[in-house]
């Protein structure tokens, strides 16, 4: 039986928790759009290799350069860590996959459905209160995150489904982070999120190289780094949030893949995409909004 120190739980930051989860949104949209550019020169083994070798190998150093210690290779609960690891990488094949067959903003619309799973898992799973109000905002996000793919524009048919299963792994994923949050330290669970596929890759990426460029190179080394970045803010979300709650602000990263779509691709989003992004904002801000009230009222 876990010790009370090992047990104990995080101080609830709700503000401080939503502002991690759209930065994760943004880093790791931007993230993607990199992807996207690499594969259209590169076999998109290297590419995820790539993501994955990067971020584990900058997360190690950070880490180990900070403690001084490889005391944070020691991992609570490995087998979740392990199951937890397995999700990610699988939602990042389906996703690398899917964006070589759609625009970036289409495939992120997609894999947006990742939040409603995670509310449902949320009291199914972690026993945490749903109530209405949280669906309701939750399925206001959901129909913005509709207008933004927009039925019959080229993102829906069998390549549809790739991001589909990204959307299930990465709702597992974030239930099984919320799980970790008696671990304090995110320091191993962000490590382990990506050292599994990293292993796994550098052993099958020798079939698949091809010689890049300097430049190739540092879109790399930048994908691994925003990996680790976003990986990092995602775990300290909800550390500091319950997983329901922050669902909404999931959604940040569906805006941010429109702009980015836009910055890297030229992408010009029409007005159904600005119509459900608003709707996507207004959804996330309600959540805040009550959130606050109920907890300057109970205080």
């Amino acid at each position: 039986m876990p010790s009370a120190k090992t047990e104990q739980t995080p101080v609830q930051s709700p503000a401080l928790a939503i502002a991690f989860i759209i930065t994760t949104g943004t880093v790791l949209a931007g993230m993607d759009g990199t992807a996207k550019y690499l594969t259209l020169e590169l076999p998109i083994v290297m590419v995820i290799w790539g993501r994955y070798f990067f971020h584990t190998v900058l997360t190690f150093a950070l880490y180990a350069g900070r403690t001084r210690s490889l005391a944070f290779l020691k991992a609570h609960r490995p087998g979740l860590q392990f199951f937890r690891a397995a999700a990610l990488f699988g939602a990042t094949a389906f996703m690398y996959v899917a964006i070589t067959r759609m625009q970036l903003a289409d495939a992120s619309s997609i894999q947006f459905l990742a939040p409603v799973l995670v509310t449902a898992f949320s009291g199914l799973v972690l026993a945490e209160k749903v109530g209405p109000r949280r669906w309701m905002a939750v399925g206001f996000g959901f129909i913005g995150v509709l207008l933004v793919a927009r039925p019959g524009s080229g993102a829906l048919g069998w390549s549809a489904l790739l991001p589909l299963a990204t959307a299930a792994l990465l709702a597992g994923s974030m239930v099984m982070t919320r799980q970790l949050r008696t671990q304090w330290d995110p320091a191993a669970p962000t490590f382990y999120s990506t050292a599994v596929g990293a292993v796994v890759l550098s052993l099958v990426v020798p079939f698949f190289w091809q010689e890049m460029t300097a430049f190739q190179w540092a879109l790399v080394v930048t994908m691994g780094a925003a990996g680790a970045l976003g990986h990092y803010c995602l775990v300290r979300a909800f550390f500091l949030a319950e997983a329901s709650m922050l669902a909404p602000f999931t959604y940040a990263q569906v805006v941010a893949a429109i702009v980015w779509g836009y910055v890297i691709f030229s992408d010009v989003p029409s007005a159904w995409t600005l119509a459900g992004a608003g709707v996507v904002i207004a959804s996330g801000l309600y959540v805040w909004s009550r959130e606050t009230r109920l907890r300057n009222a109970g205080g």
